[in-house]
């Protein structure tokens, strides 16, 4: 993959952590999460320290569309299905405020991200279908819910056929990598010290100690904006976890500005500027993380989209990210099963607004305000049984297949380490050990432990991204076994030649 359109590798790395610091809160994660929270808790009077494992807006938050909206992307219907409508007007509510508040630190602080005000327009292509009917009960949802919504009869000044619109006014488009490096500077005029390469491989909630490979933090609250919780946490057996590709082109004229997401065609596509030239985004190709058997066929099936509706042509970017949905349609965001740790995670596809919510969640628990709208509704220790079932069944069957299938069925037993091709990984089965393969671009062989350390699932090979991802609760690793996002701790063991 060519990488985001978002990310620019021109900002200086910061210093990673190095000794014991002393800190009110420890921020585990600098996404636009963990970047927000300590903004917001800085702020407020707290001393924070920011640890990134890798580079900070890199990850998911780099990765993301840059669609900013109070709707979700599950659909409004299905969440008054599970919540009544207060609570669910409450959700939608905060994420509305949230998206007021992007723009006005962006504009308090003059970072430069492209935020600006567009339509998002939902729609289906043929009227006498259940996805029409579905979509006019997503619009009587919005309006239920207390959004402006409008209901159109077509798509003006877009190529793709519609034969339902529901239309969303006054939502957002930013750059969600150059809003986190705004903010990231504006810390860092403040004081508040921010560590990159500093990944926790260590923690002790009742000390309220972080510890990386060089250093710790003593803290009295940590905060684990890292997407999912980190370590073994049952949040992770109410979670479904998802990657989903993007790809861009060059755009000479074209639409206006909006997004746009095709229900029956699972696409989702906004316009964009960057660096002075506008862009097509176009994004789809969802699939569990590890069941990966298409998953290098997305990125060419998200072209061959963008040219047949658009003739584009020389596609400059491509990238993919990771999702962790909830089992009940809201996240989790508050105090886990520890007073002095608080995290955000199961926010899906709109992490965006939702990690930016947490930042006010997590400000009014360390004031002292647990009264404040929404903690009790986004409570991690929410119990939601019957709103939880459907998902909790889905992901544990998923774990339990990968737990005892993946070993019990065949694994290339008949293939060598020096047939795997360069460029490629497999999962091979060698002296009854399964290990993780790769053949890198040069012929260098790097062999490891198929066993992610998490709970022991065997890792699979995603050829589109290069990396090892765990089928069961989404821990993912680099092509040495590094550690790049999900629960796990530590890396794949090596078990053999890194030749």
């Amino acid at each position: 993959m060519t990488g985001s359109v978002w990310i620019d590798a021109r900002r200086a790395a910061m210093a990673p952590l190095d000794g014991q610091v002393d800190a009110d809160v420890a921020v585990v994660g600098a996404g636009i999460t963990g970047v927000a929270t300590a903004w917001r808790l800085a702020e407020a009077g707290h001393r924070v320290v920011l640890l990134e494992a890798r580079r900070a807006g890199e990850g998911n938050t780099g990765r993301s569309t840059g669609n900013l909206y109070a709707t979700l992307s599950s659909g409004l219907a299905g969440l008054r299905g599970k919540w009544d409508d207060r609570e669910a007007a409450a959700a939608v509510g905060a994420r509305a405020d949230v998206v007021e508040w992007i723009g006005g630190i962006q504009s308090k602080l003059g970072i430069d991200c492209g935020y600006r005000r567009v339509p998002l327009h939902q729609c289906v292509a043929e009227r006498h279908s259940s996805a029409f009917d579905a979509l006019r009960r997503e619009h009587e949802a919005a309006l239920a819910l207390g959004l402006q919504a409008q209901w159109l009869d077509g798509l003006e000044e877009w190529p793709m056929k519609a034969a339902g619109v529901h239309s969303l006014p006054g939502q957002a488009h930013f750059n969600p990598f150059g809003f986190v490096a705004g903010l990231l500077e504006a810390l860092r005029e403040r004081g508040v010290a921010i560590h990159e390469d500093s990944r926790v491989v260590d923690w002790d909630p009742d000390d309220g100690v972080v510890e990386t490979a060089t250093g710790r933090v003593r803290a009295g609250h940590i905060v684990l904006a890292t997407h999912t919780p980190l370590g073994i946490n049952l949040l992770q057996t109410k979670m479904e976890v998802y990657r989903e590709y993007g790809v861009a082109a060059p755009l000479d004229g074209g639409p206006p500005d909006a997004s746009v997401w095709m229900k029956d065609d699972k696409r989702s596509l906004r316009t964009c500027g960057s660096d002075g030239q506008r862009h097509l985004v176009i994004v789809g190709g969802k699939h569990k993380t590890g069941e990966n058997e298409e998953a290098d066929e997305w990125p060419e099936r998200l072209r061959e989209y963008g040219r047949r509706h658009f003739g584009l042509d020389g596609f400059s970017h491509a990238w993919s990210a990771q999702q962790y949905s909830s089992a009940d349609g809201l996240p989790y965001i508050g105090r886990s099963g520890h007073d002095k740790v608080l995290l955000a995670t199961g926010m899906g596809a709109d992490g965006l607004v939702w990690g930016t919510v947490a930042g006010a969640v997590f400000e009014a628990l360390l004031g002292g305000r647990e009264d404040a709208p929404l903690v009790e509704l986004l409570s991690p220790r929410r119990l939601a049984p019957l709103k939880s079932a459907k998902a909790f069944a889905a992901e544990n069957a998923t774990v339990a297949k990968h737990m005892v299938g993946d070993r019990t069925r065949s694994r290339r037993e008949d293939e060598t380490l020096e047939e795997v091709p360069a460029g490629d990984g497999r999962v091979v089965h060698v002296d009854g050990e399964h290990r993780a393969v790769h053949r890198t671009g040069d012929g260098r062989l790097v062999v490891l432990s198929a066993v992610c350390p998490h709970l022991k699932c065997l890792v699979q090979w995603n050829p589109s991204a290069h990396t090892w991802d765990c089928p069961c609760h989404g821990s993912r690793f680099d092509v040495e076994g590094q550690v790049i996002e999900g629960p796990a701790l530590e890396g794949l063991a090596l078990a053999g030649p890194r030749e």
